[in-house]
């Protein structure tokens, strides 16, 4: 009976010591998520939990698959001995192993290590995996006392725990690169916007280039069509005359990308030039040059993490850095004003410059939120401002999805053109499809919102037709792509009198869709600023 409780309290205190092991283990990963002092804490919890003289925590690289020590907790000097090399092939056993591995010191270790050792050395390390996948290893070694079964079996224990703590810490670790390279193209996209002089800007860019992927030197080759060859630019802090040593190499590496059309990277070179990768720089199959880095700080060279930042800027470097200065400033003027497939065709054509003053004839359109004052009153402002936004961007949906060009909101009220930057024959007839499609949307977000216990306002919209002068006017702090002109004012005059739910237009507009539209006219207007009564009409539906 004795015998019986004394083994069914050994059992107890095993799993006791089994959880204990585990919740110490789950404590570190949760308050303890980044992974170089998660592992660290961990092998500091086994070496206690286990009392051995030393602990080691060893990871295959996820890229190279070369073993890697971690964590290491040492207990006793006299350990400090064993060779890294001895260290390193019984880590790698210990990975090719099925289940816990335990060898005597004899077994292992050479005799000049064991004359300096105690007598009695045991040494134990159990593969670290999930499911299939080999992660690494866990070895521990300790003086005197071998190790039992429940130890044999808490080192099983502390495996099955450590296998998640690594994958968790390597979805931290690939959080925090992906966040790196977003914090990285964010850095770059501000550097573009400065409008700095373009060599400045270039500058700025290989400094940053530099110090993301922590290389001596950034360098960028831009393509010199005329003379079909390469030019350097470099920048760094490093002597750039042990880089010029070897300036052909160079130059041959960044042709391999070019004519590769790929990321090249080579490690472990002779010389100055110790570790090289490079990026081709192609935009719309248009050879821009080569971006890269040289001679990685450390003796590694460049790694997968390098090349996805490298990815990242490259990224921005052709289609920002590389814009001409007016391109970029068409996208300045007119990136939120029209459809991103009118901007394309606008970039398609480098040699007109859509943003210079104009005369043509357009259609303008307006429309005003009826009730707005009274609305603004009676309504919470952050409830207002949420409907103000929802009408405007569904209004401004309905613009751009039919090419047209957003000019401006006004208060709660939205100004667009039709038939310029892109020419458009059909600009009038546009115009009217886009207001009656207003109407009818707009009637959908009016049945949202009182869906949800708000009153929000209809809507009037009015068009005119007529020559304008349209192009970029403002001040150098700020621009605006606009027009003015009569048509201009007489569109504002008749949505100013179109009734709740209508869309009404301008003579010269009924002239130009007369055909494919039914209309109501509306004569005898008199508007504010216009000195003779004019006819409107009320268009009802599109034939």
């Amino acid at each position: 009976m004795e015998d019986g409780q004394e083994d069914l309290r050994a059992q107890l205190e095993l799993k006791q010591r089994e959880l204990d092991l585990i919740l110490a283990i789950d404590h570190i990963r949760d308050t303890i998520p980044e992974p170089t002092a998660m592992l660290a804490a961990i092998a500091n919890v086994v070496a206690d939990r286990l009392q051995v003289n030393l602990c080691l925590l060893c990871l295959l690289n996820r890229e190279t698959g070369e073993l890697e020590l971690k964590a290491i907790n040492e207990r006793v000097g006299q350990l400090e001995e064993v060779e890294p090399i001895i260290a390193r092939e019984l880590a790698r056993r210990g990975v090719e192993a099925d289940d816990v591995t335990i060898w005597e010191g004899h077994e292992v270790l050479t005799p000049r290590l064991l004359s300096a050792l105690p007598d009695s050395v045991q040494i134990a390390a159990v593969p670290i995996a999930l499911e299939e996948r080999k992660l690494g290893s866990l070895m521990v070694a300790r003086f005197h006392t071998p190790f039992s079964p429940d130890e044999v079996e808490l080192l099983r224990i502390a495996e099955s725990q450590i296998d998640s703590a690594v994958i968790q810490g390597y979805a931290y670790y690939d959080l925090q690169q992906r966040n790196k390279e977003l914090e990285t193209i964010y850095r770059v996209d501000r550097i573009r916007d400065l409008n700095l002089p373009f060599d400045e800007m270039l500058n700025r860019v290989l400094h940053e280039l530099r110090e993301v992927i922590q290389a001596e030197m950034g360098f960028v080759m831009l393509y010199d069509r005329g003379r079909d060859k390469l030019e350097l630019r470099a920048a760094t802090r490093e002597d750039l005359f042990r880089v010029s040593e070897r300036r052909a190499l160079l130059y041959r590496v960044a042709n391999e990308a070019l004519t590769q059309a790929e990321m090249v990277w080579h490690n472990g070179l002779d010389g100055p030039l110790r570790s090289i990768l490079c990026i081709p720089l192609i935009l719309n199959d248009e050879i821009i040059g080569v971006l890269g880095v040289v001679n990685r700080y450390g003796q590694d060279g460049f790694h997968a993490d390098d090349r996805r930042l490298l990815n990242a800027i490259g990224s921005q470097m052709d289609t920002a850095i590389f814009e001409s200065l007016e391109r970029r400033r068409l996208r300045q003027v007119l990136g939120r004003s029209v459809d991103p497939h009118v901007m394309e065709r606008l970039l398609a054509n480098p040699d007109v410059d859509f943003l210079k003053g104009e005369r043509a004839v357009l259609s303008v359109l307006y429309t005003d939120l009826r009730g707005s004052t009274q609305m603004a009153e009676r309504t919470e402002p952050g409830v207002l401002v949420e409907f103000i936004n929802d009408y405007l961007a569904r209004m401004t949906e309905i613009i751009l999805s039919h090419e047209g060009t957003l000019d401006k909101f006004i208060g709660d009220g939205v100004m667009a053109l039709f038939g310029a930057p892109v020419p458009q024959e059909d600009h009038a007839l546009r115009a009217v499809r886009v207001g009656l499609e207003m109407q009818a949307v707009h009637g959908e977000v009016m049945k949202a919102w009182e869906g949800r216990g708000f009153d929000p306002a209809p809507i009037g919209v009015g068009i005119a037709t007529g020559e304008l002068t349209v192009g970029e006017m403002g001040s150098p702090q700020r621009t605006d792509y606009t027009v003015i002109g009569q048509a201009a004012n007489l569109g504002s005059r008749i949505c100013g009198v179109a009734h709740p739910g209508q869309v009404l237009v301008s003579q010269a507009t009924y002239d130009l869709v007369e055909r494919w539209v039914e209309a109501i006219p509306v004569p005898n207007l008199h508007l504010k600023g216009v000195e003779h009564p004019v006819t409107a009409y009320h268009i009802v539906r599109l034939k």
